[in-house]
């Protein structure tokens, strides 16, 4: 009887916890669980809005009227605008919350510094305007003070979307120094005081064609036209100067000119410093002077032979095809043959001429990588010396014509005269050494 009663009591006891569960703590809300914020524009759609009004910390204040797909500042200039700067503002402006309210009616706006708010902005969407006001910071600096034009309640927002639409005229601004087509460009002129550089594309392939004629490093003239497609001006000096010549772009510098298809697509002027780590220029199809960072103006002043081609053969391991090499009056001819047909087909490199089996694959592989790697340290004159080349080697490759590279000693130096190209690369004493080291394991006969 006893036990009965007390299984009894349990069962009550533990139906009484799962009603306590199920109607309080069930119900009641997740501490973690944050609140859904209210948006300040519940339903404002980014790409609807069609005309901006930004009032900035500074004092600047830009109108700007989007035409089509694009931006383009109004007021207090006439320019192009900076598309992703404009997409952060009206992106923030669509997805801005409210942190918290702070009161409903205005009350004293002062004591929260929107009686003179900081920042302003003003946009229109289908033609209704809604106005945006952004006063102090809270005590603890994580919101600032915010209400609508049009509307009593004063609220809090989060302080670090402030940033975002605290906007200057020159941030909206496109800032590019130069705009145009990278991939129409076909020819580079830079004009400067120790001459003028030419270059032109040559299929995938660039070429120097002034002040000498040499393959060009296709790498070095890519950075180029990156750090001037891209480059960016740090300040706006002159919207309308009254002379160049104070900023020295009267002449300039140097300028540098791009090309297409017999035209000019553009062309930035560089002039004299602006302080420490900037440089004034300009683009010429404007008026207006505007700095950029000082290593941008060294970039677009390089001497010529920076832009040469530093690798002494253009062929790649994998298409070169046949190999002379030249030493006195013996030359060697090493070949690569393919053997069996279709899937099974393997390329592999042997001494033709004089024959010689003991040549391996494996150690022409190497001598083709060595002359494929082989570098110019630097550029000179032709050299002094008028003696016979040491070592001459003519490269075939599949499609492309032959090259031929003939090192001479020239006092203690190792130089490095090309076919069809003037002057001399100064070759490392080492990497022709590690040439010649191949070629006398390499029994000739």
């Amino acid at each position: 009887m006893t036990r009965g009663r007390s299984a009894l009591i349990l069962l009550l006891l533990a139906a009484g916890l799962g009603a306590y569960i199920w109607f309080v703590e069930m119900k009641r809300p997740d501490p973690d669980a944050e609140p859904k914020a209210d948006r300040v524009f519940a339903s404002l759609d980014a790409s609807q809005i069609s005309e901006l009004t930004l009032q900035a910390g500074n004092g600047d204040v830009t109108t700007l009227n989007k035409q089509g797909t694009e931006w383009r500042i109004a007021t207090p200039v006439v320019a192009t605008a900076d598309a992703s700067e404009v997409s952060g503002v009206t992106t923030n402006l669509a997805t801005l919350d409210i942190s918290r309210v702070i009161s409903e009616s205005s009350g004293d706006l002062a004591s929260y510094g929107l009686d003179r708010p900081r920042l302003r902005v003003r946009f229109t969407t289908k033609g209704t305007p809604q106005e945006l006001l952004i006063g102090s910071k809270t005590v603890t600096g994580g919101d600032v003070y915010a209400k609508l034009a049009n509307a009593a309640r004063v609220f809090l927002v989060p302080a670090f979307l402030e940033q975002s639409l605290d906007r200057t005229t020159f941030q909206l601004r496109d800032k590019a120094i130069v705009s145009v087509d990278r991939e129409a460009i076909d020819r580079i002129s830079i004009i400067g005081r120790p001459g003028t550089i030419e270059l032109t594309r040559d299929g995938e392939n660039w070429r120097l064609i002034q002040p000498v004629a040499a393959r060009a490093d296709s790498s070095a003239v890519s950075t180029l036209l990156t750090r001037l497609v891209s480059g960016q001006m740090q300040a706006l000096v002159a919207e309308q100067p009254a002379t160049l010549d104070v900023y020295g772009l009267q002449p300039p510098r140097t300028t540098v000119r791009v090309l297409g298809g017999g035209r000019t697509l553009g062309e930035v002027q560089v002039g004299d410093p602006s302080g420490e780590g900037a440089v004034h220029a300009r683009d010429s199809a404007r008026k207006m002077v505007f700095t950029v960072e000082a290593a941008l103006a060294t970039d677009l002043q390089r001497p010529a032979n920076e832009y040469r081609a530093r690798e002494l053969f253009a062929f790649q391991p994998f298409t070169v095809t046949q190999i002379v090499v030249t030493r006195g009056d013996a030359s060697r001819t090493f070949q690569k043959r393919t053997t069996g047909t279709g899937a099974a087909a393997t390329d592999a490199w042997a001494q033709t001429s004089p024959t010689d089996a003991t040549v391996t694959p494996a150690t022409i592989d190497d001598l083709v990588s060595k002359l494929s790697a082989a570098r110019a340290e630097s550029f000179t004159a032709a050299p002094r010396s008028k003696s016979a080349p040491i070592l001459t080697v003519a490269a075939t490759s599949a499609g492309s014509a032959q090259e031929r590279v003939s090192f001479v000693r020239d006092g203690a130096q190792v130089l490095a005269v090309r076919d069809g190209e003037p002057g001399a690369a100064l070759v490392e004493t080492a990497t022709f050494e590690g040439i010649v080291a191949l070629l006398d394991r390499q029994p000739s006969s």
